[in-house]
């Protein structure tokens, strides 16, 4: 199962919801594990809740989880059954991970596997192995992301 993690900083508005709530739809083709950090967020809109709604919907209906951690703003009307936050981020991931059925958590070093820890790039979707955690480079297409000791993968956003 795929799990992603997105770093997330300034004002959760309309713009940064739909491109978010764009790349989710994208990666529940397959069920998937989504961790969202607000840790860096000041504000959501009324229409960034909306986006945030949306894609809690989408995740039901795919079969993936979506959590947050770090909100420091209340969200008017927010209802932890649309979704669920916690103060830190090893609880969101703890909680999605309790999702994941098999023995070992979402990416994670199968100790039988002659492979190794894999991961999927997180633009093209191509199969990569690794070995430690950090920066990386698809050399498919190029794109640079951040990945965790858990496997969770964290992309680098582009500012225009």
């Amino acid at each position: 199962m795929k799990s992603l993690l997105f770093r997330l900083a300034g004002i959760f508005s309309a713009e940064i919801g739909s491109e978010l709530y764009l790349k989710l739809k994208e990666e529940t083709l397959s069920p998937a594990l989504f961790c969202l950090d607000f840790s860096e967020v000041t504000e959501v809109t009324e229409v960034g809740f909306e986006f945030l709604k949306k894609m809690a919907v989408r995740c039901k209906e795919t079969g993936s989880k979506l959590a947050g951690f770090g909100l420091q703003t209340e969200i008017p009307g927010m209802d932890p059954q649309i979704l669920s936050f916690f103060k830190e981020e090893a609880e969101c991931i703890h909680y999605l991970e309790s999702f994941y059925i098999g023995e070992t958590p979402a990416n994670e070093l199968n100790p039988n596997s002659k492979e190794g820890k894999t991961i999927h790039c997180p633009e093209c979707q191509t199969k990569l192995r690794f070995k430690q955690m950090g920066d990386h480079l698809c050399p498919n297409c190029q794109a640079k992301f951040f990945v965790n000791q858990k496997g969770w993968v964290s992309t680098y956003e582009r500012l225009l």
